[in-house]
């Protein structure tokens, strides 16, 4: 008897086309990033000053509350990707991602204090277009993932006892990998680096 026929996903491993799927969208997204770092460096590298005066460094206290948000989390996702590989009820999948869910949310919300840290506006030159552009490129992956993890939770919570979309969770936590791990290089290039001399 196959693991269809009883009602259990295939294991999300390198056979399994969303494996596949989801470290290429990792990927494509990573480069995205790398892209975005460069052109944040190549601007600097050709400035006098950074922040271009008379703006003030941007400020920490904000911006590290939703660094420390972010982080933390990461804890309900990575549980209920444990969780999932264990084939746990459905429902108690969903609990745990409903709670990233209101992490998610309250990293959002946090997202809108991070741009009044930075002290400029997106038309306020280079420094302000990239820092901008930084902050809302990730604030989109991140409601894009705060969204994609509602909707899995809702699955969950409608599916049957004895199968669920196991294997969304564990992608939807690597996902969510992706968009912590990216917050944490652009919180350090945004608004350490400027704090330091870059040769």
């Amino acid at each position: 008897m196959t693991d269809a026929a009883v009602g259990i996903e295939p294991p999300f491993g390198f056979h399994a086309p969303r494996w596949w799927g989801s470290r290429i969208v990792i990927f494509l997204e990573g480069a995205a990033f790398a892209a975005l770092a460069f052109t944040y460096f190549y601007i600097r590298k050709n400035a006098s000053s950074w922040p271009p005066a008379p703006i003030p460094l941007p400020d920490l206290r904000l911006p590290s509350l939703t660094l420390l948000t972010i982080c933390i989390g990461t804890a309900p996702f990575w549980y209920a990707a444990r969780l999932a590989r264990q084939n746990v009820r459905p429902r108690t999948l969903a609990w745990w991602l409903v709670l990233g869910v209101l992490f998610g949310m309250s990293t959002i919300v946090l997202r809108g204090y991070d741009f009044g840290a930075l002290h400029t506006g997106i038309n306020s030159g280079q420094y302000g277009a990239i820092t901008w552009t930084i902050l809302t490129v990730h604030l989109a992956h991140l409601i894009a993932g705060t969204i994609e993890s509602s909707l899995v939770a809702a699955m969950l919570f409608s599916a049957p006892e004895e199968k669920g979309p196991h294997v969304d969770v564990r992608a939807m936590a690597v996902y969510w990998y992706l968009i912590v791990l990216s917050w944490l290089a652009f919180y350090g290039i945004v608004f350490i680096s400027p704090r330091f001399k870059v040769v």
